[in-house]
This record gives C-alpha cells, sequence and structure tokens, in this order.
C-alpha cells in the first residue's frame, strides 16, 4: 500500500480556487487534484498524489 499522510491546510496554502502543494509548492486547481490526482509540478519532478475528501456534517 502506498504511503499516505493526511496533511491539514491553513488559509495561507489555500488560493483562489486551488492549493499550494506541500511537497513543491506549486499552485494546483481543486479541478486538476479532480481529474489527475497529481501534482501541476510534475514537470519540475514532484511526484506528489493529490486528493480531496469532501466531509459533510450534519
Amino acid at each position: 500500500m502506498a504511503d499516505e499522510r493526511r496533511v491539514r491546510l491553513t488559509e495561507l496554502d489555500g488560493m483562489e480556487m486551488g492549493v499550494r502543494c506541500p511537497t513543491c509548492g506549486t499552485y494546483t486547481s481543486f479541478g486538476d487534484i479532480l481529474a489527475t490526482g497529481t501534482c501541476r509540478g510534475g514537470w519540475r519532478g514532484c511526484t506528489t498524489r493529490l486528493r480531496l475528501d469532501l466531509v459533510i456534517l450534519e
């Protein structure tokens, strides 16, 4: 099984409609994360896989 860790993002990590990759710092849009599951910094050699979890509180 792949090494998996959760990273809690703060307001500083978020940008309009995306987040900064916790590994390389490249901005990746939520749409790219949902579509590809990878960081856009792949061209720089970043191999980080990203996933979004939706939490519903009632």
